[in-house]
């Protein structure tokens, strides 16, 4: 890119959307940075995917605006009014053609917000859409490109059946197109993904009517061949700094104090050999699925999470995040302690009806559970994993 815009070679710049990271705090803070990174290099469309609304419409709105982000979507609309939540497409003119560039996204993709109150959306047939709004586009302008979050297969049978997309951009797919790909008189385009690569394709167009005649079509993984920009570097650097000193505070709300150094957690399995059949009834239970659902959530770095999810993080020996891994899930020593300190007088039983409250209160009732406007007791919530 630099070596285009160095030659004084104005681009069109544009991305097939899911732009945004994961539905979590850190993840939100990761992607402020990128935005404000990828604002500088002077998009002319982006088009929407559903990872886009992960932290809602306000969010996209204020990141639009701050960073000058051209979003655009044609086929995507609140629930309650019908309306397009973006431009519909938008005109950018090169060297005397009119490009007219909007996105469509694919209804089975969920739109699945973590904003609180965020509003609900609909998706339309993208064929449907298409079909009628390119006309239009014909009306305004020489060439017209598609931001097509249909994945690869999606995309293809959009271009076969309706006439007069000249390129489009192949979105949620993990396969970069190294070559000229025509399907239909439509050029396909597509360099994946999470900025791994960058793809340069370069279009020769006739004039009289805005078709694309020929494309050389470059992909450039960016990898460690490419020399770092200095800007870029130090700004990026200076971010995971921030990022390292607050997972490291974080981590230090919850101190390994707990326990004792000389005692050892011997993992479920250990359990397993003696107590078969308690083991069983665990496995149906989601003390048994507590990392994994963390996991779901992309939360499996989250502090808070983790010390209820996972055996041992606050204790010695116990669960960590780079070493002792093997201690994921509620397991039988979350609850009933050290395995080392096994013992036949039944305080492991009185053990783990205490410990069940450093988890479990009214403010913290079992996550399946959270909408229950009943109080945590004990003697309740011990029948769903009795044994």
């Amino acid at each position: 890119m630099t070596q285009i815009w160095d030659a004084g070679i104005e681009p069109l710049l544009v991305d097939a959307g899911d732009v945004m990271g994961n539905r979590t705090r850190k993840q939100k803070d990761q992607t402020d940075f990128l935005l404000e990174q990828t604002a500088t290099f002077g998009y002319d469309a982006i088009g929407l995917g559903e990872r886009d609304l992960n932290y809602g419409y306000d969010y996209l709105r204020e990141v639009m605006e701050e960073h000058g982000l051209p979003f655009t979507s044609a086929n995507v609309r609140f629930a309650d009014t019908g309306e397009l939540i973006l431009p519909e497409y938008r005109i950018i003119e090169r060297s005397g053609i009119r490009f007219g560039v909007f996105s469509v996204m694919d209804p089975g993709q969920k739109i699945i917000s973590m904003a609180a109150n965020d509003r609900e959306y609909t998706v339309a047939d993208p064929l449907v859409t298409v079909r009628e709004l390119v006309p239009r586009l014909r009306e305004q302008c020489d060439t017209v490109v598609l931001l097509s979050h249909l994945g690869d297969r999606g995309t293809e049978r959009l271009v076969r059946d309706v006439q007069g997309v000249d390129v489009a951009v192949v979105g949620h797919t993990f396969r970069s197109y190294n070559r000229e790909k025509i399907v239909a008189d439509t050029v396909l385009l597509s360099a994946v993904y999470d900025g791994r690569v960058i793809g340069r394709s370069d279009v020769n167009i006739n004039r009289e009517d805005g078709r694309v005649m020929s494309v050389q079509v470059q992909v450039t993984s960016l990898d460690d061949s490419v020399d770092d920009d200095p800007t870029m570097l130090a700004a990026t650097e200076d971010f995971l700094r921030r990022v390292e000193e607050e997972r490291l505070a974080q981590r230090a709300a919850f101190p390994r104090d707990l326990g004792d150094e000389s005692e050892t957690f011997l993992g479920i399995h250990n359990c397993k050999a003696c107590h078969t059949g308690v083991y069983n009834q665990w496995r149906k239970t989601d003390h048994s699925r507590a990392y994994t659902a963390l996991r779901a959530a992309n939360m499996q770095t989250e502090p808070e999470c983790l010390v209820c999810h996972t055996t041992g993080y606050r204790h010695h020996n116990g669960f960590d995040e780079e070493h002792n891994t093997s201690m994921t899930q509620v397991q039988c020593e979350a609850c009933h302690g050290y395995g080392t300190q096994h013992n036949r007088d039944g305080r492991m039983n009185e053990m783990a009806r205490e410990s069940c409250t450093t988890c479990h209160d009214n403010a913290k009732r079992p996550c399946f559970d959270e909408t229950e406007d009943t109080p945590f007791d004990y003697a309740t919530y011990w029948e769903k994993i009795a044994h």
